[in-house]
């Protein structure tokens, strides 16, 4: 195993090298599992599976080296903040300052730390990995094109996430789908994974409340799909629906991404 140029990991909003971590290459890739359910049959050979295209998310180790940075005076103290820095929720990890990619993980087990002399150890980080990587030019808001048109450049449909801040009525439309907005007064974010609309910015906490759903209508009670098929363009517009309706903000996060 060796050290690369992107040896780093990108966790919580800081680098590893923060501890004196290095990630050892290669390492077991990431691979997500199709969730199917294998069932038999009654008089037929062979089973049958069940598929729904969805995916179980993947654990894998990630082997590292420790050198103990100046600042700290025994491993005890280094290990504690170490620890501080990979506990905690799930969040976005890249390997490298210049990744184009990154994922959702976080820690369910505990590291392991082997000694090797008084300046380095060995250690194991064990990573529950959500089972897509998603593109680091679609992870946060962006402003509506101006010519309307958007590229969906990676393999799966997306539902992106959408933030609209005005007062009256609005019409999204994404690929000539109509999906309205009623009633707005401020602001309302619409979740596209869950189809939920809310009061707060659903990527900056745990909602449990400030649900604005009876201020949407979506078409097939679906949120918008940015498909990936052909070129990857999908078009998209938002306007008011009536002359009193004014629109102060709209923009989206896409979350463009892949199968890790």
């Amino acid at each position: 195993m060796g050290i690369n140029d992107n040896s780093d990991i990108i966790f919580h909003n800081r680098s590893s090298t923060d501890f004196g971590i290095k990630v050892l290459f290669p390492f077991n890739p990431l691979v997500p599992a199709p969730k199917k359910e294998m069932q038999s049959i009654p008089g037929r050979s062979g089973d049958w599976a069940s598929n729904d295209s969805t995916y179980n998310s993947s654990e894998t180790p990630v082997n590292v080296v420790i050198h103990k940075p100046r600042r700290y005076d025994d491993w005890e103290q280094l290990k504690g903040d170490i620890e501080n820095w990979l506990f905690g929720d799930e969040d976005w990890l890249s390997f490298g300052k210049t990744s184009d990619y990154l994922y959702r993980a976080q820690i369910v087990t505990a590291p392991t730390f082997t000694p090797i002399n008084f300046e380095r150890v060995n250690a194991t980080f064990t990573f529950h990995f959500q089972p897509y990587k998603y593109a680091d030019n679609g992870i946060h808001w962006q402003e509506f094109p101006r010519n309307g048109i958007v590229y969906n450049h990676e393999s799966e449909d997306v539902k992106p996430d959408w933030h609209i801040n005005g007062k009256g009525n609005f019409m999204l439309k994404v690929n000539d789908i109509p999906y309205e907005f009623n009633n707005i007064d401020g602001d309302i974010y619409l979740k596209g994974d869950e189809g939920n609309a809310y009061s707060n910015d659903p990527t900056t906490a745990y909602l449990i409340d400030g649900l604005l759903n009876d201020h949407i209508r979506l078409a097939n009670n679906e949120a918008p799909l940015m498909v990936a098929d052909g070129d990857g363009s999908n078009s998209i517009s938002l306007e008011p629906m009536d002359a009193n309706s004014v629109l102060n903000k709209a923009e989206f996060i896409p979350r463009w991404r892949r199968l890790i």
